[in-house]
Parts: structure tokens; sequence; C-alpha cells
């Protein structure tokens, strides 16, 4: 990860609830959360208390509807610091003791607004930094709105599907405990590669109960691969669209799919792994995003703040991937 330039990734995230037929808050309010979470400092323990999440800034802007979020991950478990200075014969490390951790730090742009005819989903752009996935800003965004529905009663509340009144002649109202998902946005040179290549093999991946094999005891069964046949007389215009519907067909059973495709104009063959429900690239090289070069001065691994050399020119790339 060089200090001068950063990857943003683009991801849809969706405000989602386990309680069906629950009504979602809107990112508003989920950013109100997040905001009392930093100023009360709250923090969210992973890796058996050795590293700590939490919110080291946030900031809103209405007019443009987007919010940044910096997420810090202080890990005790990262190796040390090391300088060194081989002309000068000069060696130094920074041991951590106590509490301290190797400290990262990962801006999250986030839209305001939903997409258009997509209730609850929203445009999102994850920095890319080494020592804090995707996976655990997700987590971490998710785990401080459990925080709060935990601690405040009337966090989140709704109107009761079902209808009528409690004792005091009040209409009914139900509680869900909203979370976040981030479902990486398929990137357009990887549709179009598919679009106007050669598939060359789909197979569908289910996952199998760990049996052992027959006359094998150090074999198990892990998973079962379905390799499909391509008609070609047959495929439609927009290939990405077709295969989209009919891996999410199939994903109550197959959760996984992998297309192999030849690029046009080219020799070059690839193969892309999906989850069969999403269309989401299970690699990151295939997902959408942009990148922020010439960054001056170069960039540290962590911030106490929001850094605007890098926030302020990835805005506008950031909101021309929206649809609102």
């Amino acid at each position: 990860m060089r200090n001068d330039q950063r990857t943003f990734h683009i991801y849809d995230l969706k405000i989602a609830a386990r309680k069906e037929g629950a009504t979602k808050p809107t990112m508003i309010q989920v950013h109100d959360v997040w905001e009392q979470m930093r100023a009360a400092g709250r923090t969210y323990s992973i890796q058996a208390g050795e590293a700590v999440m939490l919110i080291g800034d946030i900031n809103i802007n209405l007019a443009q509807q987007y919010a940044v979020v910096l997420l810090r991950l202080s890990d005790k478990l990262a190796p040390n610091s090391v300088y060194s200075d081989p002309v000068a014969g000069e060696f130094t490390v920074h041991e951590k003791v106590g509490d301290v951790g190797s400290d990262y730090a990962c801006h999250v742009l986030i839209s305001l607004a939903p997409e258009a005819d997509l209730p609850n989903i929203y445009t999102c752009a994850v920095e890319r930094v080494t020592g804090l996935a995707p996976g655990l800003v997700q987590r971490a965004l998710s785990k401080f709105l459990h925080i709060e529905f935990n601690e405040n009663a009337d966090f989140f509340k709704y109107p009761s599907p079902g209808g009528g009144l409690n004792q005091n002649g009040e209409p009914r109202m139900d509680r869900c405990c909203p979370h976040v998902e981030l479902r990486g946005r398929p990137s357009q040179s990887l549709v179009d590669d598919i679009n106007n290549g050669r598939l060359s093999g789909i197979s569908l991946i289910r996952a199998e109960a760990v049996t052992p094999v027959a006359g094998a005891p150090y074999l198990i069964r892990e998973q079962s691969e379905l390799k499909l046949a391509i008609n070609r007389d047959n495929l439609p215009a927009q290939v990405w669209n077709s295969l989209q519907q009919t891996l999410n067909q199939n994903s109550g059973e197959y959760a996984r799919a992998k297309v192999s495709y030849r690029v046009a104009n080219s020799k070059r063959v690839v193969t892309v792994e999906l989850n069969a429900a999403t269309g989401e690239p299970l690699n990151s090289l295939y997902i959408e995003a942009f990148d922020i070069d010439n960054i001056f001065p170069p960039l540290a691994q962590s911030s106490a703040t929001i850094v605007p050399r890098l926030i302020t020119p990835a805005i506008p790339l950031f909101v021309q991937k929206r649809t609102i």
C-alpha cells in the first residue's frame, strides 16, 4: 500500500433486519447513532480483547447527501513498528506496551439517500487499508447499532405491521435491531468483459456436510461443483443480467458460482467467483473501485481525524457512483 495513493472500493450498503416485516431506519437515523458512539468514545473489542475498533471521526454533508466515517482499529497483536537508516547504521524498534496497539484508519463514504428504486440500499465507498478489511468495517458499523439497540429502549421503534393498540390506547409499536450488509458492486469492466467476451465455463458450487470419503479417512467431503454446458445458439444480448438472475434463482442450493470467460479480442481467459445470491465478486479485484493518486503530504497508516487531502478529491468520484 503506497502512502501517496489510495483505492476506494464501491459497495451497496444495505440496512437490514432479521425480523420479518420490520421497518428499517433511514441512513440519517443510523448516522446519528454512529455520531453518538463517536462522541461517547464507545469501542468494540475483537480478537478476544486484543484489538479494539472505534469511530475516530465522522462528518455529514446534508447538502450533498453523504457522510464520511473514519473507522479505526488498534491492534495489540500487530508487529512492532521498525524504522531504520542503513546509511547511518540506525535501527529502531518501537515496542508496544500495555494496552497500546498498532493503529489503522479507514475512511468510509456513505450516501445518505438510497439508490433509486432500491429502498434501504445506499452507495458506499470503503478505503482499502491493510489490516482493516471491509468485513471488519461491516462488523463495526453493525455492532454500534447493536449497542444502541440494547441500551436505548426507544431505538428502533416502528408501528407494528399487525396494527392494534397497546394498553394505553396508542398504536402498538415493535422494535428491531438493524444491521449493515456490504455487497461489493461488480466492476463495469467485469460486466462488459462478460457481455462482450466468450463464456467458456460456468459452475455452481454448494457446501457439503463434512463426511469422510470411503476408503480414505484422511479425506473429507467439502463441496460439490455442478458444471454447466453453454448453448451458444441461445445466448442473450446482455449475458451478465441473465446470468445474475439465473445464479440468484439457484442460490438456495448453490451459494457460489465460478464463471470463466475469454476477454474479447484477447487470448486471456479469466475465472471469477461470485456470490450466487447477490452477484458480488468474491475477489476485490473485480469490485468497482476508484483511485486517488499523488496525495501530498503522504498518508500515514492511521489518523485521529478525517484527512481532507484524501477525502476532498474522493467525494466527486464517489458521488458519480450514485443513482439516487
